[in-house]
């Protein structure tokens, strides 16, 4: 007989190790994680100034509740009000078994969590262990999955399928890297935990090794869910890393250089007064993630940049010397009491960088880039999908027993707060977990599936990056319609054809992926943005206007599938008050 788990795990980073771990904790304890790299992934491999978690406030005196915090990332629209009840009412609990397993969030003498503020947020709920937070999480998570031979963890896998019949997963294809030869592994149910399709873009903050199986989803026939809701902000490029927080706070010089090596400090030809530009500069801190609501104020930090790149210029961060015309006294009165709160006031950057934050300056150090002598080059780049692969409350997709958790999930809306992210990874595991556990079991053993290997001709000169850069051009947080229509047709073409000659095998099972994900992106801006314009991380123009925002489609989400757009009625935060003896009696 072969075998069949109960549960499979795809992907080895917080949100994986996260769901391995509630399965084994509610007792489903017959499952196997199946990972490409168990060390690769953006958990584990990924971070910003102090990278944010997002929770409900414990920090002693600041009022809170679950509803308050569903209201708040529910006010960001496009979102459905009962998923975020669901990440916040488990919110503590999932953050407070993070502290028992050694992830060390600061606390005052009394055990209070203290917070800061995130982007699009202004409470007080964030946290951090410092620049790399969710590698932390993961080391944490995954000690406790493994420890004891607990959990089988199958390494070297690319899963090329979900294996379906009759609307429901049976398991997963996969190709074994150490052979390439291909392998079916059974389950009852499968945890996707694979991230966003981190491939698709040129400007990209995701670690190289990232690539995500969106698209494999979207081949077993899920729906998306707000697919065009990316997260984009200012990130170096040479070394992948948020420059948010801290890195913007302390006003950095803005430089382009051209061809010929000329440097211009060109923030002052987009604004009238640059110490408004320094002002918005710092706000970029917590302002992180271009925003078409603020694309006249920080987010045309954004802009500008991008539009420097259009002029074939590289663009960096200079921290070793004050911008032309800084003065702090002139800052606005947020950046001003900010810095002086901090104790970071000294006289270049780079200084109040030290002061404000050394860690940030070290992930750089460890990367043999000085901030104190070097310029840092930066782009707006992808960072987060806030959208995904449409789920029910359970996380289930519409292929029963598939489901699919962490940032490859359609949780999120228009915006988010700076952090919810993580905190999501950690809810997704929960609620999947406790549905797996009572799930019935239901197998066919005469179903089964055929391995065909393929016939692959290697020609190492394969090459796909032209598709990204066209990504980056015309479908990130700048979206052309005339662009996008014309790199529709050139993508489509490449799928229908798709060659049998590849850098390898598992390259031609990765970039066939990445077509699938860039196409299905493509085909849901073009269906969606005419009717609701530019809105969240992204501005819209067709025929060289920008489409302005139809907010009546905050109150909806977007679900797409196969180039077709549907508006899905987004249900409000629950508020249900019923008697204490009402639960007690179950």
């Amino acid at each position: 007989m072969r075998k069949v788990y109960k549960c499979l795990v795809i992907g080895s980073g917080a949100a994986a190790y996260s769901a391995a771990d509630w399965l084994y904790r509610e007792g489903v304890k017959d499952i196997a994680i199946v990972t490409e790299n168990r060390l690769s992934g953006t958990s584990r491999n990924t971070g910003s100034d102090k990278q944010t978690y997002y929770k409900l406030s414990m920090d002693g005196i600041t009022p809170d509740s679950p509803y308050k915090m569903a209201s708040d990332m529910f006010s960001g629209g496009s979102c459905d009000g009962e998923k975020m009840y669901i990440e916040a009412v488990n919110s503590s609990k999932c953050f407070l078994r993070l502290c028992n397993y050694g992830v060390g969030f600061p606390t005052d003498k009394y055990g209070c969590y203290p917070g800061y503020k995130t982007d699009h947020d202004n409470t007080l709920r964030a946290t951090s262990v410092g620049p790399l937070t969710s590698k932390i999480m993961t080391e944490k998570l995954e000690k406790v999955v493994i420890e004891d031979n607990r959990t089988l963890v199958i390494d070297d896998m690319l899963v090329t399928e979900i294996l379906t019949y009759n609307g429901r997963a049976y398991g997963i294809r996969v190709l074994n890297l150490k052979n390439e030869k291909e392998e079916n592994i059974y389950a009852e149910t499968v945890i996707c935990a694979t991230g966003a399709p981190a491939c698709i873009y040129e400007d990209s903050v995701y670690p190289e090794s990232q690539h995500g199986m969106t698209g494999v989803l979207i081949n077993a026939g899920v729906r998306l869910c707000n697919f065009t809701q990316w997260q984009y902000g200012l990130a170096s490029v040479d070394f992948r890393w948020n420059v948010s927080g801290s890195f913007m706070q302390v006003v950095p010089r803005f430089v382009s250089v051209d061809r010929e090596g000329n440097e211009y400090e060109f923030l002052s030809d987009y604004f009238d007064d640059i110490h408004t530009a320094f002002s918005f500069v710092f706000l970029k801190g917590y302002q992180w993630p271009f925003s078409y609501s603020r694309a006249e104020e920080s987010s045309k930090i954004d802009l500008a940049v991008h539009n420097e790149m259009l002029k074939g210029r590289r663009v960096y961060l200079d921290y070793t010397c004050n911008p032309v015309g800084f003065s702090f006294e002139k800052l606005c009165d947020e950046a001003k009491s900010y810095i002086l709160n901090a104790d970071c006031l000294a006289d270049t950057p780079v200084e109040r960088l030290e002061k404000l934050n050394s860690k940030a300056i070290d992930v750089y150090l460890r990367q043999g880039i000085d901030l104190h002598t070097d310029k840092l080059r930066i782009a707006v780049c992808a960072q987060h999908n806030n959208g995904g692969v449409y789920t029910d409350n359970n996380f289930e997709t519409d292929i029963k027993g598939l489901y699919v958790i962490g940032e490859a999930a359609g949780t999120f809306g228009l915006s988010r707060p700076g952090g919810s992210a993580l905190n999501d990874t950690q809810i997704g595991g929960l609620i999947a977990a406790k549905h797996i556990k009572n799930k019935p079991s239901i197998q066919d053993e005469n179903v089964s599936f055929e391995t065909v290997d393929k016939n692959i001709e290697i020609c190492p000169d394969t090459d796909y990056s032209y598709f990204k850069k066209r990504m980056s051009q015309v479908a990130s947080f700048k979206r052309d319609y005339e662009g996008c229509v014309a790199l529709l047709t050139e993508i489509s073409a490449v799928l229908e054809s798709y060659p049998q000659k590849h850098r390898s095998i598992a390259d031609y099972y990765r970039d066939f992926d990445m077509l699938i994900s860039m196409k299905a992106l493509i085909e849901a801006i073009i269906a969606e943005y005419p009717e609701t314009g530019s809105r969240g991380g992204a501005i819209f123009i067709k025929d060289g206007k920008t489409i302005e925002e139809n907010t009546y489609y905050r109150d909806y989400l977007t679900v797409t599938k196969g180039g077709k757009a549907e508006y899905v009625k987004a249900s409000p935060v629950p508020c249900e008050q019923k008697s204490f003896e009402y639960y007690l009696k179950g």
